[in-house]
């Protein structure tokens, strides 16, 4: 199946206006987010490449099985070793007019000492973009352009070879309807689309994981509307959003948990003076700032918030744990970060399955490389402080009237 990228890449080829020129996005196999520009052909002379290197262009094979979507950026499990390849045979045609292909027969010898099973082959070239829109800086990003999922795995003994043919195409796989539901990805959707979708998960009537192969780390730039709270101004700003957890959150009845991946500016303080009294209950952030905030989201979004109930210390250096009700949007606390609790007290929930990896634990201002110190729900066992996530995303206590970064967490 060709991939978004190839979709955001053909319409760039066909834009006629300057104003679009490096504007399109795609994604790379590291899952970062670029802009492409210049000229672009498809295949480049390395299609025919096979490469053992997972973040190179060229052709790989892997043995992953999850069927292929238009939103992959990297085959599931790429086979790194243990094979050669030979391209034995190269043909092109139409399936029919207008949708034109290559064909690439491999000979492939299983070099390893066990059986191998090869499910999936992907195609992926090296774009040039850049990392910022309508700008030409040159970023050499390696994107994925077509996955395909093989209907009939091919299995090779140990010392063995067998002949795997690839078709690379250029027409799209038909939209999935389910009882009427287009299902779409999380990322390209509309918003129309996706409301649809939500609201038919909570009818039951399709699951977001089975059907639509939604998965924690499936990110969405929503678009915030300037507001003001706490005394501070927040203009205007796009915001990437991330699937977190498909946990129900508290039994709140959500069909999936999101993150801000990406924290809000500017900073704001946790309260107007230096105190933790009451928790994160008695919080400005949370009375304030935050119901001001869900204001200011996407429509589709803010009508499919549920409310839900956190757990939170009672501050004052108390081991107390309070239930905080009425949010529809709502701070991590330390231990749904880290997984562990240091310098909160225990009782303040479980781990989000998006932060077991550490990787996921910085956020910075959109995709500048800076990351920047974000508030978690969790009074400190010291006095007047909150926790928050410094830099390199180890915790820290800082003062409840500090000014630092948002980052919260919403149930749909």
């Amino acid at each position: 199946m060709i991939t978004r990228n190839m979709k955001n890449l053909t319409a760039m080829l066909l834009q006629s206006s300057s104003t679009i020129f490096g504007s399109l996005m795609v994604r790379g196999i590291n899952g970062k987010p670029y802009y492409a520009h210049g000229a672009f052909t498809f295949p480049a002379s390395r299609a025919e490449t096979y490469t053992l290197n997972a973040g190179a262009a060229g052709v790989s094979f892997g043995t992953g099985s999850t069927p292929a979507t238009e939103d992959d950026i990297n085959l599931e499990k790429t086979i790194t070793g243990g094979i050669t390849v030979t391209l034995t045979k190269r043909t092109a045609g139409c399936d029919a007019p207008g949708n034109p292909y290559l064909q690439y027969t491999f000979t492939i010898t299983n070099t390893g000492s066990d059986p191998l099973t090869i499910r999936e082959v992907g195609y992926k070239q090296s774009i040039k973009c850049s990392t910022t829109p309508g700008r030409t800086n040159s970023v050499d990003a390696v994107c994925l352009l077509d996955r395909t999922v093989l209907d009939a795995p091919l299995e090779i003994a140990p010392t063995d070879a067998a002949v795997l043919v690839y078709k690379l195409k250029t027409n799209p796989m038909p939209t999935t309807v389910i009882d009427g539901v287009e299902i779409v990805s999380f990322e390209w959707g509309s918003d129309a689309q996706l409301a649809a979708m939500i609201d038919a998960a909570h009818a039951g009537t399709i699951d977001l994981q089975r059907d639509a192969h939604w998965r924690v780390g499936n990110m969405r730039k929503i678009r915030i509307e300037a507001f003001s709270a706490n005394g501070v101004s927040h203009s205007a700003q796009n915001i990437d959003i991330v699937i977190s957890s498909f946990d129900d959150y508290n039994g709140c009845g959500c069909v999936m948990q999101f993150d801000f991946l990406e924290s809000l500016t500017p900073e704001q303080k946790m309260n107007n003076s230096s105190t933790n009294a009451g928790g994160y209950g008695s919080s400005v952030v949370k009375n304030v700032t935050l119901p001001a905030l869900v204001e200011a989201l996407p429509v589709w979004l803010k009508d499919h918030l549920l409310t839900f109930d956190v757990l939170s210390s009672a501050g004052n250096v108390s081991s107390t744990i309070k239930t905080v009700s009425d949010n529809k949007l709502a701070l991590r606390s330390e231990i749904e970060v880290l997984g562990a609790v240091r310098n909160s007290f225990a009782g303040e929930g479980s781990q989000c399955e998006f932060y077991k990896s550490s990787a996921n634990r910085y956020k910075g201002k959109g995709y500048s490389g800076e990351n920047e110190r974000w508030w978690l729900r969790s009074p400190s066992k010291y006095a007047g402080q909150f926790i928050c996530l410094i830099i390199d995303a180890s915790p820290s206590n800082y003062d409840a009237s500090y000014a630092l970064w948002l980052a919260p967490f919403g149930c749909i």
